[in-house]
């Protein structure tokens, strides 16, 4: 490339020699080369508010991303006492708005939610901490 800052995006995780070959203003080339370790991509998607209304529009509060450990996962959503009110440890069962398995949804409100997650790329532990409103 004769890019004056080149960049290249990597496909798949793991370990690429790059070489980097440069001109000076005189035309003196010189060379460098080096082991470059790529690990897969981490992300998590939290929304926070949610309509478990039936109108089939944002119905279920459910956290969503790429390289999360299915097998390391935790849910919790506590009321705003500090009640715990729905648990799950699958990434695909959000919350819909019922609490301790009711029939009814929960009262228009914030809520408290905590996330625990492993990456499945590199085994490191993520937690994280937020609110959700439930608008109905």
């Amino acid at each position: 490339s004769t890019q004056q800052n080149p960049t290249f995006t990597y496909q798949d995780s793991g370990t690429y020699l790059v070489t980097l070959i440069v001109n000076n203003q005189y035309g003196c080339p010189d060379t460098i080369t080096q082991s470059v370790h790529i690990e897969g991509q981490y992300a998590i998607y939290i929304p926070n508010a949610f309509t478990p209304n039936k109108d089939g529009h944002n119905e279920v509060f459910m956290p969503s991303g790429i390289g999360i450990d299915f097998d390391e996962f935790e849910m919790l959503i506590f009321d705003r006492w500090g009640n715990l009110i729905y648990k799950t440890n699958d990434i695909n069962q959000g919350w819909d708005g019922r609490a301790n398995g009711g029939t009814e949804i929960a009262q228009e409100d914030v809520y408290v939610w905590k996330i625990s997650t492993r990456s499945s790329t590199n085994g490191f532990k993520h937690a994280y901490v937020g609110h959700v409103t439930l608008i109905k």
